[in-house]
């Protein structure tokens, strides 16, 4: 008797011990932990689904879009919910790889929420889809607006692209997702919070097997906010003009700014690419062709590529002469004969010029005198007036990836030769070869204190900026001297291909050695002389003497340009 009631007693004690443990487990969940199941099971039930902001439009100066959006349609998946078989599939209609889309997964921390994978499919794509949609468990198709350049490459290099951001890119940045996309180079780039726009919310909800049930009434939908419009300075008129007229020839940078306040009219490279391949996701192929291919089509030329300036630099060495007052207009050094000798070596000059004076070494573009007013006026004259026209140093453009140049002074050269560097480094100075390196951007800029009496204004893409201006120290009559040269180059001097009807241009040509093949050619003039509207930088790889080529093609962009003046237009 006495063991059963024992045994009664033992069963008694382990089921009380039982509902205790119920009980203490239930107040765990209901009480400590409620919360946090409570926001899992939301999670499961309600699917957050992101309303892409459309980005702000891009227009050049006379109102044309340059950069838009267009609707497209997107794939995405939700990783807790499909399975191999269902994602093999997919990929095979989306011809991308498996692999590519569960790198994808692993970025995004939430399993219930869509992971984007493929953008603008095409028609075909789409109805393939939608046809097996039953066997596709977890896959979503919808719209979202994407970035549209109606201009293809003719504005790739200073519009830049969008990209889908990377998995680095958003440890590096907040408020971007893995399905976002972010501006790349250029003005996508540098204007990115201003483009972007915010993303919106809707909330969706889904039973246990993540099928949709609908909207949550419960929830309301977080409107998006479009990016805002940019406007710029660009013009797209002279823009197409500057690339009919460079069709010819492989790699060139085109450069044209108003001196008077800065703005960028064109800012050209070539070779280019289409933006457009961007907008639904590179292959991995496909971006290793486009850097890997010889002729850098993803290279800005007019602010990367890093060229000697040539003759061109002649006239910031006449200035830097006259202003230091070591000279005046009527100086003359040793006759050009074709040659010079210095020491053991000779220095050529393209052509035989016999005596000359400042305005005609200008004009006939001398080497030989500018070898020898280099080596009067020093290095130290030279780097200090070079450095104040802008050499050696970013313009400031409101553009990302501007390379600096080189400059080099006394302390550059003692850096790189020794102390023993010698005055042919300085003769090669003097006529903006050797180790001066300019870029097309900011030879254009320099060249603006000419046309604008001194000053040079910043130059810049975006049209609310208000124009910033770099006063020089140089006189008005050294400025005039050189001014009054560079008239003459085109009117009977190296750049007289550049001439146009009844409108005087002022310029200076350069022909840039090559060690590695043809020469470069270059030009750089304004126009008109008197209030110079206009000011171009021309820059073509191995296409020989600047005032046989790019000349004339300047001439040609200042006529284009000055054709939309009713003045002009109306008389020619």
């Amino acid at each position: 008797m006495e063991e059963n009631i024992k045994k009664f007693k033992a069963i008694r004690n382990i089921i009380i011990a039982g509902f205790i443990i119920i009980i203490l487990a239930s107040a765990r969940l209901q009480i400590i932990e409620g919360k946090k199941y409570f926001r899992l099971s939301e999670k499961n039930r309600i699917r957050q689904t992101v309303i892409p902001a459309p980005r702000g439009k891009i227009f050049d100066r006379n109102g044309i879009e340059i950069a838009n959006t267009r609707p497209g349609f997107y794939v995405s998946v939700i990783p807790s919910i499909v399975d191999k078989a269902a994602l093999t599939e997919l990929t095979h209609i989306l011809g991308i790889k498996e692999k590519t889309v569960r790198e994808k997964f692993k970025s995004e921390k939430n399993p219930f929420m869509p992971v984007k994978i493929a953008h603008d499919i095409s028609y075909s794509q789409l109805s393939i889809i939608e046809e097996n949609m039953d066997r596709l468990k977890g896959v979503e198709v919808a719209v979202e607006p994407l970035r549209n350049y109606p201009y293809g490459e003719l504005f790739c290099h200073v519009l830049g692209y969008v990209g889908e951001i990377t998995n680095l890119e958003i440890k590096k940045y907040e408020n971007y997702s893995i399905n976002d996309y972010i501006g790349r180079m250029g003005i996508e780039e540098y204007y990115e919070n201003t483009l972007k726009g915010i993303n919106g919310v809707e909330y969706i909800e889904v039973d246990a097997r993540g099928r949709e049930i609908g909207k949550l009434a419960e929830k309301r939908p977080v409107p998006f906010i479009p990016g805002k419009d940019l406007h710029t300075t660009l013009d797209c008129a002279l823009t197409e003009s500057v690339a009919v007229y460079l069709a010819d020839y492989k790699k060139a940078a085109c450069v044209c700014l108003d001196p008077r306040n800065g703005e960028v009219l064109v800012l050209y490279s070539k070779p280019g690419f289409d933006p457009n391949l961007f907008v639904h996701g590179l292959q991995e192929e496909e971006w290793k062709i486009l850097n890997t291919t010889p002729d850098a089509p993803m290279y800005n030329r007019a602010i990367m590529s890093c060229y000697p300036a040539g003759s061109t630099f002649k006239p910031f060495i006449a200035l830097a002469a006259l202003d230091s007052k070591m000279i005046t207009p009527d100086k003359s050094f040793s006759p050009c004969w074709g040659k010079y000798r210095l020491g053991r070596r000779i220095f050529k000059c393209w052509k035989i010029h016999g005596k000359l004076d400042l305005y005609g070494a200008i004009i006939k573009s001398c080497d030989i005198y500018f070898y020898q007013l280099g080596a009067f006026i020093g290095i130290d004259t030279i780097a200090s007036r070079a450095k104040e026209a802008g050499f050696g140093r970013k313009t400031g453009i409101d553009i990302p990836n501007e390379k600096n140049g080189c400059l080099p002074d006394r302390t550059w050269f003692e850096k790189h030769y020794g102390k023993n560097w010698t005055e042919g480094h300085l003769f090669n100075l003097s006529i903006g070869q050797g180790d001066l390196l300019v870029t097309p951007l900011q030879l254009a800029c320099a060249f603006t204190l000419f046309a604008n009496n001194g000053e040079i204004p910043t130059p810049h893409i975006n049209k609310e900026l208000k124009p910033q201006y770099h006063k020089t120290s140089f006189s008005k009559e050294a400025l005039e001297v050189v001014k009054e040269a560079l008239g003459g180059v085109v009117l009977s001097g190296t750049g007289q291909l550049a001439r146009i009807k009844d409108c005087e241009i002022c310029g200076k040509t350069g022909t840039i050695q090559n060690p590695h093949g043809e020469d470069h050619s270059l030009f750089i003039g304004y126009a008109p002389k008197e209030r110079p509207e206009i000011l171009v930088c021309i820059f073509i790889e191995n296409a020989g003497h600047g005032g046989s080529v790019a000349a004339p093609i300047a001439g040609k962009i200042i006529k284009a340009y000055l054709k939309t003046k009713s003045t002009y237009a109306k008389e020619n």
